[in-house]
């Protein structure tokens, strides 16, 4: 799926989705689980597929009397690269303002110096910025940063740390990507330092970070444990400069800055194709495992519960957010290229992540970045069937069937 474009103190951890979904209990034994979900099975164990299945359901919020008080400040939807806009103000701002008119307090925003003028087009005049703190400090995102949000999530790639796969880096480049980790983490515990908020950095789907051009992977080219274990090594300097900031700022601070590690083809490992899930994750420790989960979604509310329970099988988080800490980075459904059962799809997969006590989960997106066809159009693009439909909004300004739903329960939990 197409959605790239160019490319405080200790934080108590929250306890521990085709076909029907009665058809795929009845097709799946117990055994067939254990083979095919390896070490995840444990969840198969503990509960009949039926009993687990009926809990899913009973955690949509469809079927909830009251969501979590702390809804807003852990479901939200990201904001980057749309093909338009619906008004004449900075993109960026544009978008957060939108959010929050939603009713969401978690925002997810593109933060990364060389391609900002891309992730932020419209009514804008970027500079050039060679940092994350630069960019932070740059003049659209310090009016971000006031902005009622509790929760920023950023997806962040800084210059230094550009060339991260190639084979026999010196010590001095992770050395580079520590600085520049513990800098902008430094500013953000400057900046916040009074206010209750969090902010977490992020990579992008790191399965495609790892297979570049070679999506499918099946084969691996035979490099493919050297890549690994280069990711590793500069997930552990970026996770390093965070936790060495917040050590040395975080001491009677409001806020938290955590780092986060983001897979995306999880339930490829069932089909016996090396994966970040377990052939990286299980080598670095990170605050917390954001998972885009398109092909989690895909396969219906039991494979969605089996794909987080294989992040958590193989993930080591540290203390800050507890053992098993996860986070869905991108869950989302193209309206204009899937148009059935959209509603009834958004609430399975919200009862999973209920379910599951996911700590944030980032819907892709506000504004779709997808066009419909091979072809593209002028932008900003006024036509909505032009477009795939990841959005929450649509060209005209009007609401998608997912804007309805998702603000419907933004209001709900206020």
């Amino acid at each position: 799926m197409n959605r790239k474009f160019s490319n405080k103190s200790r934080v108590e951890p929250i306890p521990q989705p085709g076909i029907s979904r009665r058809s795929f209990a009845q097709q799946l034994s117990a055994a067939a689980l254990a083979a095919g979900y390896g070490r995840s099975a444990h969840a198969a164990a503990a509960f009949d597929k039926d009993q687990l299945l009926a809990r899913l359901a009973a955690a949509r919020p469809s079927q909830l009397a009251k969501l979590p008080a702390d809804f807003n400040d852990r479901f939200g939807s990201s904001h980057v690269s749309g093909k338009y806009c619906v008004t004449e103000k900075p993109f960026l701002l544009e978008g957060a303002e939108k959010l929050l008119w939603l009713g969401t307090r978690l925002g997810k925003f593109w933060f990364e110096p060389a391609r900002v003028r891309q992730s932020y087009p419209f009514h804008s005049q970027w500079g050039s910025y060679r940092t994350l703190v630069e960019l932070a400090q740059s003049e659209y995102f310090t009016q971000l940063w006031p902005m009622p949000f509790t929760t920023f999530v950023l997806e962040a790639m800084a210059p230094s740390e550009e060339e991260w796969r190639k084979a026999g880096l010196p010590d001095d480049f992770y050395a580079a990507v520590t600085r520049e980790y513990f800098d902008v983490t430094a500013h953000f515990y400057r900046l916040f330092r009074d206010r209750a908020v969090t902010v977490v950095l992020q990579n992008w789907e790191g399965d495609w970070l790892l297979r570049g051009s070679d999506q499918k992977w099946n084969p691996p080219p035979t490099d493919w444990k050297q890549r690994c274990e280069q990711m590793q090594r500069w997930l552990t300097a970026r996770q390093a400069g965070v936790a060495k900031a917040r050590a040395e700022f975080g001491a009677g601070a409001k806020c938290v800055v955590a780092h986060a590690a983001e897979v995306n083809r999880v339930g490829d490992a069932f089909k016996g194709i090396p994966t970040m899930t377990r052939h990286v994750l299980p080598g670095v420790e990170v605050d917390l495992v954001s998972y885009s989960a398109y092909d989690g979604m895909d396969g219906g509310p039991l494979h969605f519960w089996m794909c987080l329970e294989e992040i958590r099988a193989h993930a080591r988080t540290g203390p800050l957010f507890g053992r098993g800490a996860l986070a869905i980075g991108e869950f989302g459904i193209p309206e204009n290229a899937s148009p059935k059962r959209i509603t009834e799809r958004y609430d399975e997969a919200l009862g999973v992540m209920l379910a599951a006590s996911v700590r944030y989960a980032a819907h892709w997106q506000l504004l779709c970045n997808e066009f419909a066809g091979e072809g593209k159009p002028p932008t900003p693009v006024t036509d909505p069937k032009l477009m795939r439909g990841f959005w929450l909004v649509k060209p005209d300004g009007s609401l998608s069937e997912g804007g309805k739903y998702l603000s419907t329960l933004w209001q709900r939990a206020k």
